[in-house]
């Protein structure tokens, strides 16, 4: 009974973190927002990759297979890799995009640790845990 009893204290006690207890909200909700913005692009990333599956999806039942004169095969052929270079230079626009918001919630954080004497792990752990509480994602990790 006394287990139980301790259990259910231990449930109820609350998590403090060491980041939240000193560092200002303010401080803190700029590394929050960058990871946010950075999290809500995951999902769009998602969004060319399906593009290419369903272009290659077109390009099977419709084209592959028939025959066509030279000139209408070229004009084919330099539109879909336009189409495929489009998509490709937009991923890696995304990706661009997604790094540098990476890299600015990264050195957010370590001025964070360095100004407000924390590690730089347990600012690291504490940050992954409420950013991935708050918008989902993999969290962060910092590099000493």
């Amino acid at each position: 009974m006394d287990q139980i009893n301790n259990s259910e204290e231990n449930a109820t006690e609350e998590v403090k973190f060491e980041i939240i207890e000193k560092v200002p909200k303010e401080k803190l909700q700029i590394p929050l927002d960058l990871y946010g913005k950075s999290a809500a692009m995951e999902t769009y990333v998602r969004i060319p990759f399906l593009l290419i599956g369903v272009l290659f999806l077109i390009h099977n039942i419709f084209l592959a297979g028939k025959s066509f004169d030279y000139q209408t095969y070229e004009n084919i052929k330099n539109i879909e890799i336009s189409i495929i270079g489009i998509v490709v230079l937009t991923i890696f626009i995304m990706a661009g995009i997604a790094m540098s918001k990476n890299s600015a919630v990264k050195k957010e954080l370590k001025e964070i640790a360095k100004r407000y004497h924390i590690k730089t792990e347990v600012v690291q752990e504490e940050f992954s845990a409420l950013a991935v509480h708050m918008y989902g994602g993999r969290g962060v990790v910092l590099k000493k």
